[in-house]
């Protein structure tokens, strides 16, 4: 027998999904390196270097950061985007049985196999289900029963999908 809830979303509750996407996807250890070339960076010029590698380094950290913001900026405007195209109060159905997910927002529907799921996120507010290292839907954790958490979970492993709880 299928299981099924319905899913309520906020401005609030999608940037934050976006925001615990960006911080797992970008990750600290990335805007450590960042940092600590943009430390290097200035160490060199207060040493007054003006070599071509200050310039290579230079590129770099304006590059990798431009990139970070970007992955957050891109993910912040589709989110959003598909916000307000569920119009004034934005739900969307959630109906899960041992073969399949499928979510409904309006006229808009996708029936998913299990095996499309690489990964599930589990944050405190939301799980993001990931399909690609870039593509992932959002459930708001207060939404879901236990009942249903549980048959997302067992789906998703026994498709050979990973679960990676909040760290």
């Amino acid at each position: 027998m299928p299981l099924e809830t319905t899913l309520h979303y906020s401005p609030d509750l999608v940037r934050h999904a976006v925001l615990c996407f960006w911080r797992r996807s970008v990750g600290l250890r990335t805007l450590l390196v960042i940092g600590a070339m943009a430390a290097w960076l200035g160490t060199l010029v207060v040493r007054g270097d003006r070599s071509w590698q200050m310039g290579a380094l230079g590129a770099s950290v304006a590059i990798c950061a431009l990139v970070a913001a970007m992955v957050y900026g891109v993910h912040y405007r589709n989110a959003m985007t598909k916000l307000r195209d569920m119009g004034a109060t934005p739900r969307a159905t959630l109906r899960a049985d041992g073969d399949s997910l499928t979510l409904q927002a309006g006229a808009s529907m996708a029936t998913l196999p299990w095996s499309s799921i690489q990964e599930i996120w589990q944050f405190e507010r939301v799980w993001l289900l990931l399909f690609s290292r870039a593509q992932f839907s959002t459930l708001p954790v207060a939404d879901l029963p236990a009942d249903l958490r549980d048959l997302i979970e067992t789906s998703v492993r026994g498709a050979g999908g990973k679960i990676k709880p909040a760290r």
